[in-house]
């Protein structure tokens, strides 16, 4: 599952490694992994801002907030080896890839889409978690199945009115960060990686303690999520 992307100055996407579900674009059929480069075609004409991998699939945000996916399918039942617009009602203004599932935020809110396929969590849905827009199959690849369980976009309740502000994934579990600097972790919890003080799974956002009781920005509050940790970094704390 190793991938790395390569985003030129002149808006040129280039891309090599692991390309078994279409993650680097359209190959040779019996291509699966690739030493050198090469061009990730299918972009309209726009600008692309950001580009981000995780497992055997890909995201880019355009200039604009418009998302696309290709690789391992998110949504619907089929892998797409060229990158597809979703989601054109949102302006996305980042994006967090796991294995089988996805978060963007859009203006604080967070939506999330695909599954958690761990055995434990199979799959959880949010509590209130509002499906706000099924998969139009002109926006996809013409294979999606509109009907899939994967084909709704979810939105997660924000938490105590707060908006979220930063998000990251694992493999398996989700982060957030909140506009009051809090810390929000669920999703697979196996290896303590939701820093919750056990092991257990959670379906929904649980606050994390992160050990220091003084009101923090969330400009000085981020989070990484690695296969199996989470990393918060306070550089509040550094600067006194």
């Amino acid at each position: 599952m190793t991938l790395l992307f390569l985003f030129l100055p002149d808006n040129t996407v280039y891309g090599f490694g692991s390309a078994r579900r279409g993650q680097i674009g359209r190959c040779a059929s019996n291509q699966k992994f690739y030493n050198v480069p090469r061009l990730i075609d299918g972009f309209p004409n726009c600008k692309i801002g950001n580009i981000y991998a995780n497992g055997d699939h890909s995201a880019a945000l355009d200039e604009f907030g418009q998302l696309y996916i290709w690789g391992r399918a998110l949504i619907g039942e089929h892998d797409d080896d060229q990158p597809r617009p979703l989601f054109p009602s949102l302006s996305i203004s980042q994006v967090a890839l796991g294995w089988h599932h996805a978060l963007v935020l859009s203006a604080g809110e967070l939506y999330t889409f695909g599954a958690y396929r761990h055995q434990k969590l199979d799959p959880p849905v949010l509590p209130s978690a509002e499906p706000v827009q099924q998969l139009n199959p002109a926006t996809t690849s013409h294979n999606h199945d509109e009907s899939s369980s994967l084909s709704t976009l979810a939105k997660v309740p924000c938490v105590n009115g707060e908006r979220v502000v930063h998000i990251a994934a694992g493999t398996e579990h989700s982060a957030l960060v909140t506009d009051k600097g809090a810390v929000f972790t669920w999703g697979w919890g196996e290896h303590g990686q939701l820093g919750l003080g056990d092991t257990c799974d959670q379906v929904a956002p649980q606050r994390v303690n992160i050990g220091d009781k003084r009101p923090c920005s969330s400009a000085s509050v981020n989070v990484y999520c690695g296969s199996g940790f989470t990393v918060v970094v306070n550089s509040g704390l550094a600067a006194g």
